[in-house]
């Protein structure tokens, strides 16, 4: 929690203790019933501003290479998108999962990624920034899953914008 609360570098002693019993007065509050926290956070706090500009330029790659003619990430409609991720998800289904090979790591022969290559992988996310927080720090390989997001929220939680 630290890190969503930036308490880190804030010198604060504060902290959420997620484990705490919650109490309203002298009753305990019982748990896991209602939605709010959860529609909050499936509606609010997205992390796409965390990726980095080679996660958003690997993500219109892989639309590109699904969606032939695609120019533009802002050219592809909810549908299109639902029918990217399922024809992806229904390829990986055709392989065990100790088959699956992602981007341009390759398995060897014993079925093993080379240790180089993810190391090599993992250096290059700890160099590559992330987006900015912030209205529009969200890259736009990813602007269609916030508007699916929102439009989630008011069809199958049918909670009102943050206008209203």
């Amino acid at each position: 929690m630290a890190a969503i609360l930036n308490t880190p570098r804030a010198n604060s002693q504060w902290f959420l203790d997620l484990g705490a019993e919650i109490k309203n007065g002298n009753a305990r509050v019982e748990r896991g019933t209602g939605n709010v926290v959860s529609v909050e956070f499936a509606v609010l706090y997205h992390w796409h501003a965390a990726l980095s500009e080679a996660d958003a330029r690997w993500m219109e790659e892989v639309f590109k290479t699904e969606v032939p003619g695609l120019k533009s990430m802002d050219d592809i409609t909810p549908q299109q998108f639902g029918e990217v991720l399922w024809a992806l998800g229904d390829r990986l289904k055709q392989k065990p999962a100790k088959e699956w090979e992602f981007y341009k790591i390759k398995r060897g022969a014993g079925g093993r990624f080379r240790d180089a290559d993810i190391a090599e992988l993992i250096k290059d996310c700890i160099e590559e920034p992330a987006h900015a927080f912030g209205a529009h720090g969200s890259p736009g390989s990813l602007k269609l899953v916030e508007i699916m997001g929102m439009i989630q929220a008011r069809q199958v939680f049918n909670v009102c914008t943050l206008n209203e």
